[in-house]
């Protein structure tokens, strides 16, 4: 009698085990922003600092991520370089100018992963900054 039911106790482990490792896959791929923003140059669609739309600030800068960590920032042929890390873990994209560019400063912080897809990007500011909001678009 204890072998058939240890058998069907063992199957349904083995589907809940599967059945949970499919939905964390398909979680995370849709998630990650690496493979998304390391193609092609982005622009700031929206910074809310607050209740405030500074996206103005940032026009006219362009952005690239580099794959190796590398970010860079580029207005009017001046290039700013900074560095970049997505924790896939904590779904978090990690952003440092350490520039003198008050409007780059900005967005040197630890950003929330809120939705990704092939050509936008929506990310909030974490701890005192959790009323930041950036959204970068491709060109």
């Amino acid at each position: 009698m204890r072998k058939p039911l240890l058998l069907v106790a063992l199957k349904a482990t083995i589907i809940l085990y599967f059945a949970a490792c499919a939905n964390v896959e398909d979680y995370t791929a849709s998630r990650t922003v690496t493979p998304v923003v390391t193609k092609g140059s982005w622009r700031v669609n929206l910074y809310m600092d607050a209740a405030n739309d500074k996206t103005n600030d940032f026009a006219g800068y362009t952005f690239s991520f580099n794959g190796n960590g590398e970010i860079k920032a580029t207005k009017n042929g001046v290039v700013t370089t900074g560095n970049w890390y997505e924790d896939n873990i904590t779904k978090r994209v990690s952003i440092n100018f350490g520039s003198a560019d008050p409007v780059l400063n900005n967005i040197n912080d630890s950003w929330r992963i809120n939705a990704v897809d092939n050509t936008t990007i929506n990310l909030q500011g974490e701890g005192n900054a959790s009323s930041e909001v950036l959204t970068i678009t491709i060109l």
